[in-house]
Protein backbone atom coordinates (compact mmCIF):
# COMPACT_ATOMS: atom_id res chain seq x y z
CA UNK A 1 0.00 0.00 0.00
CA UNK A 2 2.95 2.07 0.69
CA UNK A 3 4.12 2.48 -2.93
CA UNK A 4 0.22 3.85 -3.63
CA UNK A 5 0.27 6.46 -1.40
CA UNK A 6 3.16 8.65 -3.32
CA UNK A 7 0.54 8.65 -6.93
CA UNK A 8 -2.19 10.75 -6.89
CA UNK A 9 -5.59 9.59 -8.46
CA UNK A 10 -6.45 10.85 -11.69
CA UNK A 11 -9.99 11.81 -12.48
CA UNK A 12 -12.11 9.76 -14.22
CA UNK A 13 -12.97 12.11 -17.49
CA UNK A 14 -13.48 9.28 -20.15
CA UNK A 15 -16.65 8.42 -18.47
CA UNK A 16 -17.57 11.82 -18.24
CA UNK A 17 -16.67 12.89 -21.41
CA UNK A 18 -18.63 9.29 -23.22
CA UNK A 19 -21.47 10.62 -21.07
CA UNK A 20 -21.71 14.56 -22.30
CA UNK A 21 -20.95 13.32 -25.86
CA UNK A 22 -24.30 10.71 -25.88
CA UNK A 23 -26.75 13.44 -24.82
CA UNK A 24 -25.35 15.86 -27.01
CA UNK A 25 -25.65 12.96 -29.94
CA UNK A 26 -29.64 12.45 -28.30
CA UNK A 27 -30.08 16.36 -28.01
CA UNK A 28 -29.15 16.89 -31.91
CA UNK A 29 -31.04 14.11 -33.00
CA UNK A 30 -34.74 15.17 -30.88
CA UNK A 31 -33.58 18.76 -32.49
CA UNK A 32 -33.63 17.21 -36.03
CA UNK A 33 -36.99 15.24 -35.30
CA UNK A 34 -38.60 18.64 -34.17
CA UNK A 35 -37.25 20.15 -37.45
CA UNK A 36 -38.93 17.54 -39.39
CA UNK A 37 -41.65 17.93 -37.48
CA UNK A 38 -41.97 21.55 -37.79
CA UNK A 39 -41.40 21.37 -41.93
CA UNK A 40 -44.01 18.58 -42.02
CA UNK A 41 -46.78 20.79 -39.72
CA UNK A 42 -45.62 23.98 -42.11
CA UNK A 43 -45.77 21.83 -45.58
CA UNK A 44 -49.52 20.72 -44.11
CA UNK A 45 -50.55 24.39 -43.70
CA UNK A 46 -49.24 25.61 -46.82
CA UNK A 47 -50.54 22.78 -49.00
CA UNK A 48 -54.11 23.00 -47.12
CA UNK A 49 -53.96 26.56 -48.11
CA UNK A 50 -53.56 26.13 -51.33
CA UNK A 51 -56.52 23.57 -51.41
CA UNK A 52 -58.65 26.34 -50.19
CA UNK A 53 -57.56 28.93 -52.62
CA UNK A 54 -57.88 25.84 -55.88
CA UNK A 55 -61.42 25.62 -54.10
CA UNK A 56 -62.54 29.13 -53.82
CA UNK A 57 -61.67 29.38 -57.44
CA UNK A 58 -63.16 26.40 -59.21
CA UNK A 59 -66.43 27.38 -57.33
CA UNK A 60 -66.37 31.54 -58.36
CA UNK A 61 -65.32 29.52 -62.13
CA UNK A 62 -68.45 27.68 -61.83
CA UNK A 63 -66.67 24.27 -61.75
CA UNK A 64 -68.30 21.54 -59.33
CA UNK A 65 -66.94 18.11 -58.77
CA UNK A 66 -69.93 15.76 -59.54
CA UNK A 67 -70.72 12.57 -61.03
CA UNK A 68 -71.18 12.63 -64.80
CA UNK A 69 -74.50 13.19 -66.40
CA UNK A 70 -76.01 11.11 -68.21
CA UNK A 71 -77.84 12.84 -71.10
CA UNK A 72 -80.69 10.58 -72.33
CA UNK A 73 -81.87 10.99 -75.90
CA UNK A 74 -84.63 12.80 -76.89
CA UNK A 75 -87.42 10.15 -77.64
CA UNK A 76 -88.89 10.82 -81.17
CA UNK A 77 -92.30 10.35 -82.50
CA UNK A 78 -92.24 8.65 -86.24
CA UNK A 79 -94.72 10.50 -88.15
CA UNK A 80 -96.90 8.68 -90.61
CA UNK A 81 -97.03 10.95 -93.70
CA UNK A 82 -99.84 8.23 -95.62
CA UNK A 83 -101.92 8.70 -91.94
CA UNK A 84 -101.31 12.61 -91.65
CA UNK A 85 -101.80 13.09 -95.37
CA UNK A 86 -105.56 11.11 -94.86
CA UNK A 87 -106.23 13.07 -92.11
CA UNK A 88 -105.55 17.01 -93.76
CA UNK A 89 -107.32 15.76 -96.62
CA UNK A 90 -110.45 14.41 -94.71
CA UNK A 91 -111.01 17.60 -92.52
CA UNK A 92 -110.57 20.07 -95.68
CA UNK A 93 -113.36 18.29 -97.41
CA UNK A 94 -115.34 17.53 -94.05
CA UNK A 95 -114.88 21.60 -93.49
CA UNK A 96 -116.30 22.75 -97.13
CA UNK A 97 -119.24 20.06 -96.78
CA UNK A 98 -120.79 20.99 -93.74
CA UNK A 99 -120.56 24.70 -94.12
CA UNK A 100 -122.40 24.14 -97.16
CA UNK A 101 -124.80 22.02 -96.38
CA UNK A 102 -128.20 21.94 -95.97
CA UNK A 103 -131.85 20.16 -93.76
CA UNK A 104 -132.04 17.17 -96.15
CA UNK A 105 -128.28 16.72 -97.14
CA UNK A 106 -127.32 14.97 -93.74
CA UNK A 107 -126.11 12.14 -96.05
CA UNK A 108 -123.26 14.47 -97.43
CA UNK A 109 -121.92 14.04 -94.19
CA UNK A 110 -122.09 10.44 -93.88
CA UNK A 111 -118.52 9.70 -95.53
CA UNK A 112 -116.86 12.37 -92.69
CA UNK A 113 -118.67 11.70 -89.44
CA UNK A 114 -121.83 10.33 -87.55
CA UNK A 115 -124.53 12.38 -88.72
CA UNK A 116 -126.91 11.36 -86.14
CA UNK A 117 -128.07 14.34 -84.12
CA UNK A 118 -126.42 17.02 -86.00
CA UNK A 119 -128.58 19.72 -86.91
CA UNK A 120 -128.54 21.61 -90.41
CA UNK A 121 -130.04 25.07 -92.03
CA UNK A 122 -133.34 24.69 -94.24
CA UNK A 123 -130.85 26.31 -96.51
CA UNK A 124 -127.53 26.88 -96.85
CA UNK A 125 -125.88 29.87 -94.88
CA UNK A 126 -122.13 30.00 -95.92
CA UNK A 127 -120.10 29.83 -98.93
CA UNK A 128 -117.03 28.43 -98.43
CA UNK A 129 -113.75 27.83 -100.89
CA UNK A 130 -110.10 27.39 -100.66
CA UNK A 131 -109.09 25.30 -97.52
CA UNK A 132 -105.97 24.91 -96.08
CA UNK A 133 -104.33 23.39 -93.09
CA UNK A 134 -103.37 25.68 -90.75
CA UNK A 135 -101.61 23.36 -88.61
CA UNK A 136 -101.88 19.40 -87.59
CA UNK A 137 -101.13 17.74 -84.72
CA UNK A 138 -100.56 14.26 -83.90
CA UNK A 139 -102.63 12.96 -80.52
CA UNK A 140 -101.49 10.82 -77.51
CA UNK A 141 -102.87 7.27 -79.10
CA UNK A 142 -105.55 6.28 -76.54
CA UNK A 143 -105.24 3.70 -74.43
CA UNK A 144 -107.88 0.68 -73.51
CA UNK A 145 -108.71 -0.27 -69.99
CA UNK A 146 -108.12 -3.57 -68.46
CA UNK A 147 -111.82 -4.38 -68.81
CA UNK A 148 -112.73 -3.17 -72.72
CA UNK A 149 -109.44 -5.22 -73.42
CA UNK A 150 -110.31 -8.80 -71.17
CA UNK A 151 -106.75 -9.22 -71.03
CA UNK A 152 -106.09 -8.04 -67.31
CA UNK A 153 -104.18 -4.89 -68.75
CA UNK A 154 -104.46 -1.89 -70.48
CA UNK A 155 -103.79 -1.65 -74.48
CA UNK A 156 -103.53 0.19 -77.17
CA UNK A 157 -104.89 0.31 -80.14
CA UNK A 158 -103.03 1.33 -84.05
CA UNK A 159 -105.58 4.16 -84.15
CA UNK A 160 -103.81 7.38 -84.62
CA UNK A 161 -105.29 11.02 -83.85
CA UNK A 162 -104.94 14.05 -85.44
CA UNK A 163 -106.05 17.57 -84.35
CA UNK A 164 -106.14 19.82 -87.91
CA UNK A 165 -106.89 22.80 -88.13
CA UNK A 166 -108.58 24.29 -91.15
CA UNK A 167 -108.74 27.37 -91.97
CA UNK A 168 -111.67 28.49 -94.79
CA UNK A 169 -112.34 31.71 -97.01
CA UNK A 170 -116.03 31.94 -96.22
CA UNK A 171 -118.82 34.22 -96.62
CA UNK A 172 -122.59 34.75 -96.03
CA UNK A 173 -124.65 33.82 -99.09
CA UNK A 174 -127.20 36.21 -98.14
CA UNK A 175 -124.39 38.71 -98.30
CA UNK A 176 -123.61 38.31 -101.88
CA UNK A 177 -121.87 41.31 -101.91
CA UNK A 178 -119.50 40.95 -98.56
CA UNK A 179 -115.84 40.23 -99.01
CA UNK A 180 -115.25 36.58 -97.69
CA UNK A 181 -113.31 36.28 -94.43
CA UNK A 182 -110.60 33.51 -93.29
CA UNK A 183 -111.95 31.23 -90.95
CA UNK A 184 -110.44 28.52 -88.83
CA UNK A 185 -112.14 25.24 -87.29
CA UNK A 186 -110.18 22.40 -85.53
CA UNK A 187 -111.37 18.90 -86.56
CA UNK A 188 -110.16 15.69 -84.55
CA UNK A 189 -109.55 12.74 -87.24
CA UNK A 190 -108.74 9.52 -86.56
CA UNK A 191 -107.04 7.19 -88.56
CA UNK A 192 -107.18 3.13 -88.56
CA UNK A 193 -106.03 0.60 -90.96
CA UNK A 194 -104.99 3.50 -93.62
CA UNK A 195 -109.35 4.88 -92.69
CA UNK A 196 -109.89 8.40 -91.78
CA UNK A 197 -112.46 9.02 -89.69
CA UNK A 198 -113.56 12.63 -87.91
CA UNK A 199 -114.88 11.94 -84.17
CA UNK A 200 -117.13 15.06 -84.18
CA UNK A 201 -118.23 18.21 -86.24
CA UNK A 202 -115.85 21.00 -87.31
CA UNK A 203 -115.54 23.42 -84.23
CA UNK A 204 -115.09 27.15 -85.17
CA UNK A 205 -111.86 28.11 -83.68
CA UNK A 206 -109.25 31.83 -83.36
CA UNK A 207 -107.16 31.98 -85.50
CA UNK A 208 -103.73 31.52 -84.26
CA UNK A 209 -101.55 34.40 -83.00
CA UNK A 210 -99.03 36.35 -84.99
CA UNK A 211 -95.89 37.09 -83.45
CA UNK A 212 -93.90 40.42 -82.62
CA UNK A 213 -92.09 42.51 -85.57
CA UNK A 214 -89.03 41.04 -86.34
CA UNK A 215 -85.96 43.52 -86.49
CA UNK A 216 -82.96 42.42 -89.08
CA UNK A 217 -79.27 42.36 -88.86
CA UNK A 218 -78.67 45.05 -91.74
CA UNK A 219 -77.15 48.06 -89.20
CA UNK A 220 -76.13 50.31 -92.36
CA UNK A 221 -77.51 52.50 -95.46
CA UNK A 222 -75.81 52.17 -98.63
CA UNK A 223 -75.93 55.28 -100.93
CA UNK A 224 -77.14 55.28 -104.11
CA UNK A 225 -74.05 55.56 -106.03
CA UNK A 226 -72.14 53.28 -104.40
CA UNK A 227 -70.52 50.45 -106.54
CA UNK A 228 -72.62 47.77 -104.36
CA UNK A 229 -75.72 49.67 -104.86
CA UNK A 230 -75.08 50.01 -108.99
CA UNK A 231 -74.43 46.27 -108.78
CA UNK A 232 -78.06 45.72 -106.99
CA UNK A 233 -79.40 47.77 -108.99
CA UNK A 234 -78.19 45.63 -112.31
CA UNK A 235 -79.13 42.07 -111.15
CA UNK A 236 -82.60 42.75 -110.21
CA UNK A 237 -82.80 44.48 -113.10
CA UNK A 238 -81.93 41.41 -115.32
CA UNK A 239 -83.91 38.75 -112.67
CA UNK A 240 -86.82 40.55 -112.93
CA UNK A 241 -87.29 43.14 -115.89
CA UNK A 242 -85.30 40.78 -118.63
CA UNK A 243 -82.57 43.33 -118.39
CA UNK A 244 -79.31 42.55 -119.52
CA UNK A 245 -77.68 39.03 -119.44
CA UNK A 246 -77.80 37.99 -115.49
CA UNK A 247 -74.27 36.17 -115.80
CA UNK A 248 -72.87 39.45 -116.26
CA UNK A 249 -74.02 40.13 -112.44
CA UNK A 250 -73.06 36.87 -110.36
CA UNK A 251 -70.39 35.39 -109.13
CA UNK A 252 -68.81 32.05 -111.18
CA UNK A 253 -70.35 29.17 -110.28
CA UNK A 254 -73.63 30.89 -109.17
CA UNK A 255 -76.64 28.97 -110.39
CA UNK A 256 -79.43 32.15 -110.63
CA UNK A 257 -81.18 32.50 -113.81
CA UNK A 258 -83.80 35.47 -114.71
CA UNK A 259 -87.41 34.94 -114.80
CA UNK A 260 -88.91 34.70 -117.73
CA UNK A 261 -90.70 36.01 -119.44
CA UNK A 262 -89.86 38.79 -116.63
CA UNK A 263 -93.05 39.99 -114.94
CA UNK A 264 -92.27 43.62 -114.69
CA UNK A 265 -91.39 46.52 -116.67
CA UNK A 266 -88.20 47.79 -115.04
CA UNK A 267 -87.13 47.87 -111.51
CA UNK A 268 -85.53 50.70 -109.13
CA UNK A 269 -83.65 50.13 -106.16
CA UNK A 270 -84.85 52.55 -103.53
CA UNK A 271 -83.18 51.28 -100.56
CA UNK A 272 -80.25 49.10 -99.53
CA UNK A 273 -79.01 48.56 -96.39
CA UNK A 274 -76.01 46.33 -95.17
CA UNK A 275 -73.92 44.62 -92.61
CA UNK A 276 -71.02 46.68 -93.43
CA UNK A 277 -69.92 49.96 -92.65
CA UNK A 278 -68.78 51.74 -95.86
CA UNK A 279 -68.98 55.57 -95.20
CA UNK A 280 -65.32 55.79 -94.19
CA UNK A 281 -64.19 54.07 -97.60
CA UNK A 282 -64.10 56.26 -100.62
CA UNK A 283 -67.17 55.49 -102.96
CA UNK A 284 -64.50 54.82 -105.70
CA UNK A 285 -62.44 52.41 -103.94
CA UNK A 286 -62.01 49.35 -105.10
CA UNK A 287 -62.57 46.65 -102.69
CA UNK A 288 -60.23 43.43 -101.70
CA UNK A 289 -61.33 40.16 -103.54
CA UNK A 290 -63.30 37.85 -101.59
CA UNK A 291 -65.17 40.07 -99.26
CA UNK A 292 -68.62 39.26 -98.42
CA UNK A 293 -71.66 41.42 -97.48
CA UNK A 294 -75.16 40.65 -96.48
CA UNK A 295 -77.79 43.41 -98.04
CA UNK A 296 -81.54 44.06 -98.24
CA UNK A 297 -82.48 45.45 -101.13
CA UNK A 298 -85.98 47.27 -101.68
CA UNK A 299 -87.09 48.47 -104.74
CA UNK A 300 -89.78 49.10 -106.68
CA UNK A 301 -91.29 47.36 -109.42
CA UNK A 302 -92.95 48.73 -112.09
CA UNK A 303 -95.62 46.41 -113.79
CA UNK A 304 -97.41 48.90 -115.54
CA UNK A 305 -96.56 52.90 -116.68
CA UNK A 306 -98.16 54.06 -113.77
CA UNK A 307 -98.53 51.66 -111.39
CA UNK A 308 -95.74 49.57 -109.22
CA UNK A 309 -95.41 47.00 -106.41
CA UNK A 310 -92.48 46.92 -103.48
CA UNK A 311 -90.25 44.13 -103.71
CA UNK A 312 -87.32 42.95 -101.24
CA UNK A 313 -84.64 40.73 -101.98
CA UNK A 314 -82.07 40.00 -99.00
CA UNK A 315 -79.43 39.23 -100.81
CA UNK A 316 -75.18 37.81 -100.28
CA UNK A 317 -72.65 39.88 -102.41
CA UNK A 318 -68.67 38.92 -103.00
CA UNK A 319 -66.08 41.01 -104.48
CA UNK A 320 -63.99 40.13 -107.05
CA UNK A 321 -62.03 42.07 -109.77
CA UNK A 322 -62.24 44.78 -108.00
CA UNK A 323 -66.39 44.80 -108.60
CA UNK A 324 -69.19 43.16 -106.62
CA UNK A 325 -70.99 40.30 -107.57
CA UNK A 326 -74.14 38.84 -106.45
CA UNK A 327 -73.22 35.11 -104.91
CA UNK A 328 -76.42 34.17 -103.89
CA UNK A 329 -79.98 35.06 -102.84
CA UNK A 330 -80.55 34.39 -99.45
CA UNK A 331 -83.86 32.28 -97.98
CA UNK A 332 -84.14 34.24 -95.63
CA UNK A 333 -83.11 38.24 -94.39
CA UNK A 334 -80.22 38.29 -92.10
CA UNK A 335 -81.23 38.37 -88.06
CA UNK A 336 -79.34 40.18 -85.72
CA UNK A 337 -76.87 37.78 -82.90
CA UNK A 338 -79.00 36.86 -79.66
CA UNK A 339 -77.49 39.72 -77.88
CA UNK A 340 -78.90 42.54 -80.98
CA UNK A 341 -82.03 40.83 -80.96
CA UNK A 342 -84.55 44.20 -79.03
CA UNK A 343 -87.51 42.31 -79.41
CA UNK A 344 -86.24 39.43 -76.74
CA UNK A 345 -84.53 41.58 -74.28
CA UNK A 346 -87.06 44.65 -74.67
CA UNK A 347 -84.07 46.95 -74.24
CA UNK A 348 -83.99 49.33 -77.73
CA UNK A 349 -82.99 48.80 -81.37
CA UNK A 350 -80.45 49.81 -83.97
CA UNK A 351 -81.52 46.99 -86.31
CA UNK A 352 -83.62 47.42 -88.99
CA UNK A 353 -87.13 46.46 -89.23
CA UNK A 354 -89.41 44.86 -91.94
CA UNK A 355 -90.83 47.78 -93.24
CA UNK A 356 -89.67 49.39 -96.57
CA UNK A 357 -87.77 52.38 -96.50
CA UNK A 358 -88.88 55.35 -98.17
CA UNK A 359 -88.73 55.83 -102.22
CA UNK A 360 -85.97 58.64 -101.80
CA UNK A 361 -83.09 56.93 -101.02
CA UNK A 362 -80.19 57.85 -98.55
CA UNK A 363 -77.17 60.75 -98.94
CA UNK A 364 -74.87 58.67 -96.98
CA UNK A 365 -73.93 55.55 -95.37
CA UNK A 366 -75.11 56.45 -92.04
CA UNK A 367 -76.43 53.92 -89.67
CA UNK A 368 -79.93 52.80 -89.77
CA UNK A 369 -81.86 53.47 -86.72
Amino acid sequence: MSRFKGMKRKPRTDKVAVEGSESQSEQATWARTQDRKTQLVRFGLFGAIGAGVLALVLVLSGFTVSSPTVVKPKSTTSVNTASQAQAEDLAQQFVVTWLQAKRGAEKSLAPYVRSEGIKLPAEALFVASDARIASVELQQAPAKSAAASGTGAPTTDKSEVYSVIVSASVRQVSEPSEAAQRRFYSVPVVVNDGRARAASIPSPVPAPATGPDVNLGYKYRIVAGHPSNTAVQQFLAALTAGTGEISRYIAPGTSLRAISPAPYKSVKVVDLVSDRDFSGEAADKAPADGIKIRVLATAELSVTATESVTGQYPLTLTSRGGRWEVSAMDPSPLLPAPEQNAAASGAPSTSVSTTPASATAPTSATPVN
